[in-house]
C-alpha cells in the first residue's frame, strides 16, 4: 500500500478548480436549511441527544474548525474528563474519565475506549485520525458496552465523515503554520445519477514537529506526514432498500524522536524512531425497509493495516559516555486484518415501545514482528507473535413509554469471546470468556426542551496474555522476578458498573442549553500495567488489581449572550481510586489516584461577532495534575492554555488567524521514571514528552 504524494497538491488545486467552475454554473444554488436538532448516530437507533440518557460530549464540524487543528487530539480537550497519552508521534491512548491504556509495546491491547469512524473499528488506530471532512464526533462517556461491546468498557469515540449529498456540494482548505507546518484537503460530492450520489475527500497534514535533534542538526526527526482519503457512495436502489459504501485510505509517515535525556525538546539520538500507518479499510451498510413490522440495517466492514513504531532505545549518540554507554534500538511491525458483520432489526415505531434485536461478529488478527537488542544474548534479536480475538454477541435494546413525559429504556448484550496466542518462543494460550453488558435508564421530560434521567450501566472487556514477559522468564537479569512473571501468564477480565443522573435541556429560546451529569463507576479485577526494571531492562506485564472506584460530575454550558456574544463551557471533575496494588519494588498503592486522571479538566470560551464578517475567538484548556502510571508516584503538572483566533468571512471564503497555546507553556502528556542517561550513570529521573509549544498560523477555506 504505496500513496503517491508528489501530485497530490496538483490533483487537489484540479478539483478546486473544477468543482468551482461547476458550482459557478449551477443557477438555483439550495438555500441554507435552518439549524436542526443533534442527532447521535452511535446510538443502537439514531437519537436526539437531548433524549441521551448518558453523558455524550459531542462536536459539529464548526466546533471542530474552530480549534485549528487538523488530528482528533486536537479537539480532546473540548470534552470534560478526556485525557490522552502520547508515547508515539500522536496522543493514540484516550482515558475516559481516568480508564485507558497508555501505551503499547510487545503485547496485544484490549481497549478501554474504542475508536469508530464510519462504522469502522479503528480502536487502537488513532495515528492517522485526521478530522479533515468530519460531520459530527460523538465522545459517549463511561461504561458502553451494551452499546459497543468490550470495547466500549470506558466509552466509545464514534466519528462520522461528511455524507454525500444529491446537490453538488465542494470544500477545500489550505494552511500554514510555524515549525514548517503546511495542510491541504479537498471534498466534492453531489449527484452521479438518479439515483446514485458520492463524496471523495483527500487531506494532507505534514510539519517538522517541535523537537531539535542536536546530534543530528535536524528539526524534523519528529516529524508529522499524514495523508488521509474518504470516499463515500450511495445507492438508492428502491424505495424500500438503500446501499452505503464507504473507503478509507491511510498513510501515515510520522518520526518519533519525543524523549530527551536532556530534559527539554532537544534529543540526541543517532537513530530517530518512527510511527507509521498505511491501511485500508471498506464498509457496507444495506437499509431495507420494506417489512411491516422492522427495519432491516446489515453492516460490514473489513480493514487491513501494516503499522510500524521504533525509537532509539538509549535516546542517545556512540561516544556520549564511554564505558557507561549502551547503543541499540526497539521496532514494532505489526500487521492487523479486522473484519466485522452486525446484523439489526429496528421497530417501525421509533417512540411508542420501539425496540431493537441485533446479532455481531467480529474477527481480528494481529502479527508481530519485533527487532530489538538483547541484552541478555548481547545481540540483535527478533520475536514474532499471532493473536487472532473472535467477538460475538446478540443484542437489544427496548423503550417501554411509561406516559407521556415518563419513560424506561433497557439495553442489554450477551458477548461470548476467545484469544489465540501464539509467540515465537512457543507460548501458546488460548482464553475463551464471556461477559454482557447493560443499560437501564429512566427518562422524564421537564416542560417542553428539559429531560432528567438515571442510569445503571454495567461493561466489560476480556482478559489477555502477557507474552512479552513470559518471553523472557529465562533471561538472568530478571531471575529474581521469574515467579512473578509465571504467576502473571495470564490477566483477567475487567468489568465496570456505573450509574449516572442527568440534566439535560434548554430554556425557551434556545439561548442557553444545559447538560450536566454526575457519575459513580465501580472498577472490579481492574487491568493495570506492572513493571519490573533492572538496570536496563525492562520487563512489562498486565496484572489485576482488585477494585476502584471513579466518579464525578461533567457539565456542558452554551449561552448566546447576545446576538454578537456566545459562550461556552465544558467543565469536569474526577474522584480516583485503586486498591491492592503491590509494585515488583515492593510497594504498595492503596487508596491513590489512578493513573491519567486529572482531578479538573475546564474548557471555556467565548465567541465575539466583531462585525458581520469577523468573529473572534478566545478559549481556555485547564487541566489539573494527574500522575502517569501505577508503577511510579510521578506526576504531571497542572496547565493552563490559552488559544486564539480570528476569522474573516467573504461569500464563502474563511481566513483564519490563530494562536494555540498562545503563552508557549510546557506541559506534558507522557512520563517515564527510570535511569537512561550514561552521562550520570543511569541516575533514575522522570522523563517526559511534551504537548505542542505555541503554534501560530492561518487557514484558508472555501466552501460551497
Amino acid at each position: 500500500m504505496n500513496f503517491s504524494r508528489r501530485k497530490l497538491a496538483s490533483v487537489i488545486s484540479l478539483i478546486m478548480v473544477n468543482s468551482i467552475a461547476i458550482a459557478q454554473q449551477i443557477e438555483n444554488p439550495p438555500a441554507s436549511s435552518d439549524i436542526e436538532t443533534i442527532t447521535v448516530q452511535g446510538a443502537m437507533s439514531a437519537t436526539p441527544l437531548s433524549k441521551m440518557a448518558t453523558s455524550i460530549s459531542v462536536l459539529n464540524e464548526y466546533e471542530i474548525a474552530e480549534r485549528q487543528g487538523q488530528h482528533i487530539e486536537d479537539i480532546f480537550n473540548r470534552a470534560a474528563n478526556v485525557n490522552f497519552a502520547s508515547g508515539a508521534s500522536r496522543g493514540r491512548f484516550v482515558q475516559i474519565r481516568g480508564i485507558g491504556e497508555r501505551s503499547q509495546f510487545t503485547d496485544p491491547v484490549n481497549p478501554s475506549v474504542g475508536y469508530l469512524v464510519d462504522g469502522i473499528n479503528y480502536s487502537g488506530l488513532l495515528a492517522g485520525a485526521s478530522t479533515f471532512d468530519i460531520a459530527q464526533i460523538e465522545i459517549f462517556k463511561g461504561p458502553n458496552s451494551a452499546r459497543f461491546g468490550a470495547d466500549g468498557l470506558a466509552g466509545m469515540i464514534n466519528v462520522i465523515s461528511k455524507e454525500t449529498t444529491d446537490e453538488f456540494s465542494f470544500s477545500s482548505q489550505v494552511g500554514f503554520a510555524n515549525y514548517d507546518s503546511w495542510n491541504i484537503g479537498a471534498a466534492v460530492g453531489g449527484a452521479l445519477s438518479n439515483s446514485v450520489s458520492g463524496r471523495l475527500s483527500v487531506h494532507q497534514n505534514s510539519s517538522d514537529g517541535f523537537i531539535t535533534n542536536t546530534w543530528l542538526g535536524r528539526e524534523d526527526t519528529n516529524n508529522v506526514d499524514e495523508f488521509t482519503t474518504r470516499g463515500k457512495l450511495s445507492w438508492q436502489v428502491s424505495d424500500e432498500l438503500s446501499i452505503n459504501t464507504v473507503v478509507h485510505l491511510i498513510d501515515v509517515d510520522n518520526g518519533y524522536d519525543a524523549f530527551s535525556l536532556n530534559l527539554d525538546r532537544t534529543t540526541l539520538s543517532d537513530e530517530p524512531g518512527f510511527d507509521t500507518q498505511e491501511s485500508e479499510a471498506l464498509g457496507i451498510t444495506i437499509d431495507y425497509q420494506g417489512l411491516d413490522f422492522a427495519d432491516v440495517q446489515i453492516q460490514t466492514s473489513v480493514l487491513e493495516a501494516e503499522l510500524g513504531y521504533g525509537y532509539d532505545e538509549d535516546w542517545s549518540y556512540v561516544g556520549i559516555a564511554p564505558g557507561w554507554e549502551y547503543s541499540s534500538t526497539d521496532y514494532y511491525f505489526r500487521d492487523r486484518q479486522d473484519s466485522s458483520f452486525e446484523l439489526k432489526l429496528s421497530s417501525k415505531s421509533r417512540n411508542q415501545n420501539a425496540w431493537v434485536i441485533g446479532a455481531y461478529y467480529s474477527n481480528e488478527s494481529e502479527d508481530l514482528n519485533r527487532q530489538f537488542f538483547d541484552f541478555d544474548l548481547w545481540q540483535e534479536s527478533a520475536f514474532d507473535s499471532e493473536v487472532e480475538r473472535i467477538d460475538s454477541a446478540i443484542f437489544g435494546q427496548y423503550k417501554y413509554v411509561l406516559s407521556d413525559t415518563q419513560w424506561l429504556t433497557t439495553s442489554l448484550r450477551f458477548a461470548s469471546q476467545s484469544l489465540d496466542y501464539l509467540d515465537s518462543k512457543l507460548i501458546d494460550e488460548s482464553i475463551d470468556h464471556s461477559d454482557w453488558g447493560a443499560e437501564i435508564s429512566y427518562h422524564q421530560t421537564v416542560g417542553q426542551n428539559s429531560m432528567i434521567y438515571g442510569s445503571l450501566l454495567r461493561s466489560f472487556k476480556m482478559g489477555g496474555v502477557n507474552g512479552q514477559s513470559l518471553s523472557k522468564v529465562d533471561d538472568e537479569d530478571v531471575a529474581d522476578f521469574k515467579q512473578d512473571i509465571l504467576d502473571n501468564a495470564i490477566f483477567d477480565a475487567e468489568s465496570l458498573v456505573g450509574i449516572e443522573f442527568g440534566i439535560k435541556g434548554s430554556n425557551k429560546d434556545g439561548s442557553l442549553v444545559l447538560d450536566f451529569a454526575t457519575f459513580y463507576q465501580k472498577r472490579d479485577d481492574i487491568q493495570y500495567k506492572n513493571s519490573i526494571v533492572n538496570e536496563q531492562s525492562f520487563v512489562d506485564f498486565y496484572d489485576n488489581a482488585a477494585d476502584g472506584e471513579n466518579y464525578g460530575l461533567e457539565v456542558s454550558i452554551n449561552y448566546m449572550i447576545s446576538d454578537s456574544f456566545d459562550a461556552f463551557a465544558n467543565i469536569g471533575y474526577l474522584e480516583t481510586e485503586i486498591s491492592k496494588i503491590t509494585r515488583q519494588d515492593g510497594t504498595s498503592i492503596d487508596g491513590r489516584d489512578q493513573a491519567h486522571a486529572p482531578t479538573y479538566h475546564i474548557n471555556a470560551g467565548l465567541n465575539w461577532q466583531l462585525f458581520e464578517s469577523v468573529n473572534w475567538l478566545i478559549e481556555l484548556d485547564a487541566k489539573d495534575e494527574f500522575f502517569y502510571s501505577f508503577s511510579h508516584d510521578n506526576r504531571s503538572e497542572s496547565v493552563v492554555l490559552t488559544h486564539t483566533s480570528l476569522d474573516f468571512r467573504l461569500s464563502n471564503w474563511q481566513v483564519s488567524l490563530y494562536a494555540r497555546n498562545l503563552f508557549d507553556e510546557q506541559y506534558a502528556n507522557r512520563g517515564f521514571s527510570f535511569g537512561n542517561d550514561p552521562r550520570d550513570e543511569y541516575a533514575s529521573h522522570i522523563y517526559e514528552q511534551f504537548g505542542e509549544p505555541r503554534r501560530l498560523g492561518v487557514n484558508v477555506r472555501y466552501q460551497y
